[in-house]
């Protein structure tokens, strides 16, 4: 068959950072077995091995064959596989990826191939393509109706209602939001597999974070991903991180009783996916700065000798230990074709061992262990890269090979245009397989029995809540864990950073009755664990109850994986309720959690000192074991700081430990709460990146607050670490050198989008630096939109009172309509716009979306939004005219409590806000990033404007669709949903 991509030579390849091999026989191979591959730059020109002479060579168990499914030029670079329910493979190629310094080569496109062997002699014989029209293509997955495709930044959907392979429509767009970081291009979004739950499943790499929803959803409402696992329902249009962490993932799949296991590519190699957990990487900390500590893999060993470095166990280093660091693709194999040996056992292909290792899933605690089992499947043709395997339509398994050494650390270049496609058989007494029928996917839907029933039955919409209730009551421990996560499947994650900010609880007290039950009644360790991981489907007020009864079981206190997933689940709890954490600790009778309670109480001290107090009096009462946990916890909590109070509790606790083999950290908080610790120290630990984020953000605090020698210089360091520059600019922001400015409107995209307000507070704090942000808006080679500056910022930046800068910015930014005959027009143009008639259109649930964007930072309004300017719900919103004589002109209105303070500070800043109280020794502003306390004597000049802070132009830069959805969303009696 003609092949339309044979003809191009140095083809993109798409291997995505560490991929993996199949190989060996019986035990682990000694490294003489290992395949000449050394020294790979040597070997630019080198070719592989036929497809044939590849499957010929390569050493298998007693009993099974290796045959060619189909080779280059039928198919190359295949990068992922999907079967669809007539038994075709869908094969998805990349000829986009290239090396390091191209990265990807868009003068190609990718490829999806449909390959079916109708004679089931072993090989394809029918091909067809699918589509040739995408790129940066990475998965592919059937089913719904359609084929999906991961094309990072995009999942594509291309519709096929009738199954015939041949495209019905265009693709569309139906998620977005996963980038390819411009410094990392492996790692990214991969991995599309159907769970048994009826969600569409997909992988991330946490050097591509991304934010993720369907197009068009408001930077805001996007789901924050940072590696891990997501889930996408295709009719709900709901997007879901289930976990965060880890490197690389590549590779998943569900066990017999549906708990979901994953690969990472690189270091710890073996996952099982708890909903809510954060998992570690390599390095870096947790973008949530109270996830203290984080999950470990669950494999009882490594694959390569960890007494040296992990890139080290290439060119047969590792062999004895499993091949080597880096691993991917992943399957359960679940048919009965294969020996009974392979049954339920995990396989992952290991790349620089050019082997297939094994791994037995055993429970172990609240969760689950793996051990090594014997390595299987040996390739000798050096080329070999196992990149997917799967199970087949007739049980036996089909590895796809991407074919290449040029990547993982073999640097080749950009040389081949191979790829292959292996069948593994194993013959039973007849000498073929015995099982013909189809496989579904995944394969834990397979079966007859509970489970497989209740996933098909959920699936197809027939089950209802009272039937899951009365399964949280089954015998079978798998079978209440579905029950738990059937029942909870729509409510919200909590993602990386807090609460979904479209969360709609349910309102559900049987059910949440029926969990804190389980959790004080149920002997299930794994069911326990399955709680843990729904306290972050909860309402935070409703967590602390299920948590307790969770913290009473003694016998996880020393669990892998319950404490932690309980933590995280109490964090939203704890931020909203700190005094309650008291009650949490009392009942707590696991030490680990108690140290992590301890550090986030005293955390807050400062605002909450009694509760502080009433965590260590449990401690003293509670033994050894708490004490020592406490002692840390506090040592944690005021590690950034140079000096704390003493808790009223301190002498008690430190007299009841002494003599436990914990003088240091006594010592040291003593130092602490006594003459304050050195500002060296301090120093050292902002730019410590082994410490976490939270320590390291205090101790930018404290040097801020201490001023020492060299600050300038300390904190200008600190501007490329997104870890701490948010931070850090608040301090820079006392310096008036002009430098400055320019140094921090060039680095803007080197800040966080939660750190940006802070960085725009002190662009726009001083004339300099306000004409750096705007140099910066205004330049077409790296041009900053200019939405990146809201109408709030414009307006102090008028309030320089700068001429030339108020010319400058509207040029680059727009006019900030000044004019009473102008706001007159507008008021005018919206009343004539916004007619009973097109309000009664408004998409309210949009409506509330623009209004957490434009209004939620100084407005409340059911709850919704923070108190700075008056509180909407009880306000005159039912009238029009009140909302636009409110919004198109707020200094007309403005009452004398909502009055924009300008204060005028002695080291040149300006600083605007409202005045939330004053003394004779200081002012309390509040700014719409921070509320800051202002010594009186450091203030050179404070006027009240007749300005409102609200700012000018909210209308102005929304579409009329987005005009109509706010004020409708505004005026309308009662709160909506979010999108």
């Amino acid at each position: 068959m003609k092949n339309t991509h044979a003809r191009l030579n140095g083809l993109a390849r798409f291997i995505i950072s560490l991929i993996v091999g199949a190989a060996v026989v019986g035990n682990v191979h000694a490294q003489d077995d290992f395949p000449e591959i050394r020294n790979n730059e040597r070997n630019k020109t080198a070719q592989p091995m036929s497809a044939e002479e590849a499957a010929r060579k390569m050493k298998v168990p007693p009993g099974f064959s290796v045959s060619v499914f189909a080779a280059e030029p039928e198919v190359q670079n295949p990068i992922a596989m999907a079967w669809d329910a007539k038994g075709r493979m869908w094969v998805a190629e990349n000829f986009t990826y290239s090396d390091r310094t191209q990265k990807f080569d868009l003068s190609h496109r990718d490829r999806v191939l449909i390959f079916e062997d109708k004679n089931g002699d072993g090989k394809a014989d029918s091909r067809r393509v699918f589509t040739d029209d995408v790129q940066m293509l990475s998965s592919v997955e059937v089913g719904r109706g359609g084929v999906w495709l991961m094309c990072p930044p995009q999942l594509l959907f291309i519709p096929d209602a009738d199954e015939d392979g041949v495209a019905d429509g265009p693709a569309e767009v139906v998620l977005d939001g996963f980038t390819v970081a411009k410094n990392n291009y492996h790692n990214f979004a991969n991995g599309l597999s159907w769970g048994p739950d009826g969600w569409l499943y997909g992988r991330c790499g946490h050097s591509c974070p991304g934010r993720l929803g369907v197009p068009d959803t408001p930077e805001e409402n996007r789901v924050p991903i940072d590696g891990g696992i997501w889930r996408f329902h295709p009719e709900r249009k709901i997007v879901e991180v289930l976990c965060h962490g880890t490197v690389n993932p590549w590779g998943h799949d569900w066990d017999a009783n549906g708990q979901l296991f994953f690969i990472n590519t690189v270091i710890g190699h073996l996952w099982h996916c708890m909903p809510g957990a954060h998992f570690k990487e390599s390095s870096g900390e947790s973008p949530n700065p109270k996830v203290y500590e984080r999950l470990d893999m669950i494999a009882d060993h490594y694959h390569f000798d960890t007494t040296g470095k992990w890139q080290e166990s290439r060119d047969g280093a590792a062999n004895r230990f499993g091949g080597g660091h880096a691993h991917i693709g992943m399957m359960i194999y679940q048919d009965d074709v294969w020996p009974e040996r392979f049954r339920n056992k995990l396989m992952t292909l290991n790349m620089h061992g050019q082997r297939t290792n094994v791994e037995r899933l055993e429970r172990r605690g609240a969760g689950y262990v793996g051990s090594h089992e014997p390595d299987v499947f040996l390739a000798a043709d050096p080329f070999y890269r196992g990149i997917d395997l799967s199970t087949g339509p007739d049980g036996n398994v089909f590895v796809l090979d991407w074919s290449d050494t040029g990547e993982c650390h073999d640097h080749t270049g950009v040389h081949r245009t191979s790829g292959r496609i292996f069948k593994l058989t194993y013959e039973n007494a007849s000498g073929k397989s015995d099982r013909t029928n189809l496989v579904s996917k995944p394969a834990c839907l397979a079966g007859t029995g509970t489970l497989p029933t209740l996933w098909k039955r959920y699936q197809a919409g027939e089950t209802t809540p009272d039937e899951l209730r009365t399964l949280l009551k089954h015998e079978d421990e798998h079978v209440r864990v579905w029950a738990i996560r059937l029942l909870t499947d729509f409510w919200p994650m909590d993602t990386l950073l807090g609460p979904l900010p479209n969360a709609r609880y349910p309102r559900d007290p049987k059910t949440r009755a029926e969990l804190k039950r389980m959790a004080k009644e149920d002997p299930s360790g794994l069911v326990h664990l399955t709680l843990a991981s729904t306290l972050q489907r909860m309402d935070p007020k409703h967590r602390g109850g299920l948590a307790i009864e969770l913290l009473r079981h003694k016998q996880h206190a020393a669990d892998r994986d319950l404490p932690l997933l309980v933590w995280f689940g109490l964090i939203p709890f704890a931020q909203q309720n700190v005094d309650a954490m008291s009650v949490v600790a009392a009942n707590c009778e696991w030490p680990s959690e108690f140290r992590w309670m301890t550090r986030f109480v005293a955390g807050k001290a400062e605002d909450t000192p009694a509760t502080l107090d009433r965590v260590l009096q449990v401690a003293i009462g509670k033994g050894e074991a708490f004490q020592r946990e406490a002692l840390v916890g506090l040592s944690q909590a005021f590690k950034g700081l140079r000096k704390a109070d003493a808790p009223s509790s301190w002498n008690a606790l430190a007299t009841s430990a002494t003599g436990k083999k914990l003088p240091a950290i006594v010592r040291e908080l003593s130092t602490l709460f006594g003459d304050g610790r050195a500002l060296a120290e301090i120093k050292r630990l902002a730019f410590d990146r082994k410490a976490d984020l939270e320590t390291r953000r205090s101790a930018v605090r404290s040097l801020i607050a201490a001023r020492p020698k060299g600050l300038r210089k300390t904190l200008e360091s600190a501007i490329n670490d997104r870890a701490i520059n948010g931070e850090a600019v608040k301090g820079l922001a006392l310096f008036a050198d002009p430098a400055i400015g320019k140094k921090l409107a060039s680095s803007f995209d080197r800040f966080e989008p939660e750190d940006r307000p802070a960085l725009l507070a002190t662009l726009v704090s001083r004339k300099a630096f306000a004409d750096a942000l705007l140099d910066r808006i205004g330049n077409r080679e790296e041009q900053l939109p200019a939405s990146a500056l809201s109408a709030f910022y414009a307006r102090q930046i008028r309030g320089l009172g700068d001429d030339v800068l108020n010319s400058k910015l509207a040029e680059v930014w727009g006019e900030l309509r000044d004019s009473p005959a102008e706001r007159r027009e507008l008021m005018e143009k919206y009343r004539g716009q916004l007619t009973p008639e097109v309000l009664a259109k408004a998409d309210l649930s949009n409506g509330r979306a623009l209004y957490r964007k434009s209004c939620s930072a100084c407005h409340k309004l059911y709850e919704d939004g923070k108190q700075i300017g008056p509180t909407l719900t009880g306000s005159q919103r039912s009238s029009l005219e009140y909302l636009l004589e409110n919004i198109l002109d707020p200094s007309a209105v403005v009452g004398k409590d909502y009055r924009m303070t300008a204060v005028l500070m002695d080291d040149g800043r300006t600083l605007n806000g409202l005045a939330v109280s004053e003394d004779e020794q200081r002012l309390v502003l509040q700014t719409p990033t921070d509320l800051l306390t202002l010594a009186k004597d450091e203030i050179d000049e404070l006027s009240v404007k007749s300005l409102s802070p609200m700012p000018d132009g909210l209308l102005q830069n929304l579409s009329e669709t987005e005009v109509r959805d706010l004020i409708g969303y505004l005026m309308h009696p009662t709160q909506v949903a979010l999108p």
